[in-house]
Parts: structure tokens; sequence; C-alpha cells
């Protein structure tokens, strides 16, 4: 559980790739459009895109906070 609040499962449209965050602060934002950039160039992204033309190629998914796995081991 992230901060005992909503959590939301975050999850590219094109590859899958999956992460968990509480809310989309612009460090999230900015490694969204960083993925779709380096994984996705055909999608064109710029380098100042606009938060809606990111989230266009995300599912944004509301999950309950027991179901988030634990933070891997560093």
């Amino acid at each position: 559980m992230l901060n005992g609040g909503t959590v939301f499962e975050v999850t590219c449209l094109r590859c899958a790739m999956r992460f968990v965050v509480d809310r989309i602060r612009d460090e999230e934002a900015r490694a969204m459009a960083d993925h779709l950039r380096e994984r996705h160039p055909e999608l064109r992204v710029g380098g100042a895109s606009a938060l809606g033309e990111v989230l266009d190629h995300y599912r944004v998914t509301p999950m309950d906070p027991d179901d988030v796995p634990p933070p891997e081991a560093a």
C-alpha cells in the first residue's frame, strides 16, 4: 500500500508495461512519456508533450490497496 488510499495500475497499451502509483505526478508523467519515446518511437511523442497526449497511450485502473504487490528488494 502506497499511502493507505486509492492506488492505480498504469499499463502501456502498446506493450503492457505496468506500474502502480497513488497519483500521477510530474515525475511519473515524465517517465511515461520517456517510455513512449524510447520503446514506441512510431508514436512521435514530443519532448514537451501534454499529459493528455501521453495518457492516451495508457490504461489507468484503480486497484484495491490490498492487491498491490510488495516493493521489490533493492
